[in-house]
């Protein structure tokens, strides 16, 4: 008889392992479940527009030079070649509204900015070029940069000096291929210029900037209150409430690297290399230092979901444990059958936190999922064990550590720690519970039968 306690043992412990399966196949759920709103949302951003980095603004001069030939009596070469001045000073204020897009039964944020630029650019005389060897004039324009030209929903503001330019389609750069630019008049060269104006930019999940001026300055503003600074500078100086954010950035040069970046660039012209059909040298394009924000979604339900089912064969074992606890120290035999029960409730509330999370916030969700699952334990156990009593106390266990499970999920940080402490503290009461049973005789007693179970 000795062996019962220890075959029961085993034979709850299998129930437990067993539901591996089910709660693997609600994982899977889940996981299916947001690859199906990541595609709503990517549907989202193609019929509006995709992650939007401002470029901008850049002197772009387009020359053809005579090289001299390589070798004795050889015949002399033409070659076009691509400069770039980048601005002495660049200052960015942006401010973006946020909308949001709904699609089924998701919704994804939108973002129209409105930014405005002010940028000071010292042109060489000449623009720097040696004017013997040109075989025609320069050409000379300011490019702007964006990552999906769909979002320039009207036509950008250009000034020079305060002279209204029209802008063109187009950057014309290999590196740089999508955006906007103005031509240069000719008595721009060899002075100090001002290039100012406004750009209304529509897109999705985040807006970036390029950094390029010899001194950049960014200001960053917004209706939305959940933002997430991103790139390779977090801001200065940042302010985040209900009713939206504000970030500003300084940097300079020596932070960037821009100057190398554009060293590389002239480097790579200056060996000959390769002219793209946009008009661009295959050289290195500029460095991944750029700075901006995104407009995170402020509870994203699925990976919490995600997290919550990860702990779902510690709460159908911590379960079990109490249950046995139960059936063993009150002498009262439970099949097999009943943990599987019970059990299937607990499995049953990681599928309706992520069904109801879907149309509800995810604080109220839980709270419906948790309570009916308890409810349904608590009423289902004290039939079992054949009295109200043990059940309500059983369904109070349960709801406790259906509390605990919230606070880890929302204390991502802590969230290790806070499963360590559950599970110590679980340890701990078993051993007081059972500090003074006498397994051996435990074993030799045959179980009552509680009357409300059949």
């Amino acid at each position: 008889m000795r062996t019962n306690v220890l075959l029961k043992a085993f034979i709850v412990g299998a129930v437990a392992v067993a539901f591996i399966i089910p709660l693997t196949m609600i994982w899977g759920v889940v996981k299916d479940r947001s690859r199906y709103r990541d595609t709503v949302t990517a549907e989202v951003a193609r019929s509006t527009a995709q992650s939007q980095t401002l470029v901008g603004p850049l002197v772009v001069v387009r020359y053809r030079e005579i090289l001299p030939a390589t070798v004795k009596g050889g015949a002399e070469q033409v070659r076009e070649g691509v400069d770039v001045l980048l601005p002495d000073s660049l200052r960015i204020h942006s401010n973006a509204r946020v909308e949001m897009r709904q699609r089924g039964i998701y919704r994804v944020p939108v973002f129209r900015s409105a930014t405005g630029f002010a940028a000071a650019f010292t042109l060489p005389p000449r623009l720097g070029l040696d004017q013997r060897r040109l075989v025609e004039e320069p050409r000379a324009e300011v490019v702007f940069g964006v990552s999906d030209p769909r979002g320039i929903r009207a036509i950008p503001d250009v000034k020079l000096d305060g002279a209204i330019l029209e802008p063109r389609t187009g950057a014309g750069l290999g590196w740089l291929k999508h955006g906007f630019s103005v031509a240069l008049p000719p008595d721009a060269t060899g002075r100090l210029v001002a290039v100012d104006g406004t750009l209304e930019l529509m897109g999705t999940d985040r807006l970036m900037f390029l950094p390029i001026g010899a001194v950049t300055d960014v200001e960053v503003s917004s209706d939305w209150p959940h933002p997430g600074f991103v790139g390779a500078f977090l801001p200065d100086e940042r302010s985040v409430s209900t009713r939206g954010f504000r970030a500003h950035w300084k940097l300079s040069r020596f932070a960037t690297g821009v100057d190398d970046a554009m060293a590389r660039i002239r480097d790579g012209m200056s060996r000959g290399a390769p002219m793209t059909a946009e008009g661009g040298g295959g050289a290195p394009a500029f460095p991944s230092t750029d700075l901006g924000v995104r407009f995170v979604q402020p509870v994203d339900v699925y990976a919490q979901s995600e997290r919550a089912v990860k702990y779902g064969i510690l709460f159908v074992f911590l379960t079990f444990v109490a249950f046995f606890l139960f059936e063993v120290l009150r002498r009262m035999a439970v099949h097999p059958i009943q943990y599987a029960l019970c059990g299937a409730a607990l499995a049953l509330f990681f599928l309706l936190l992520v069904s109801l999370s879907e149309h509800l916030p995810f604080v109220v969700s839980y709270l419906i999922a948790s309570g009916a699952c308890v409810g349904l334990a608590a009423f289902y156990v004290g039939h079992v064990l054949g009295s109200v009593t043990r059940g309500a106390l059983f369904g109070g266990l349960l709801g406790t550590l259906y509390g605990f499970l919230y606070v880890i999920l929302q204390s991502e940080d802590y969230a290790l720690l806070l499963g360590a402490l559950l599970l110590f503290a679980a340890l701990a009461i078993v051993m007081i519970i059972t500090r003074h049973v006498d397994w051996y005789r435990l074993s030799e007693q045959p179980p009552n039968t509680p009357g409300g179970s059949s």
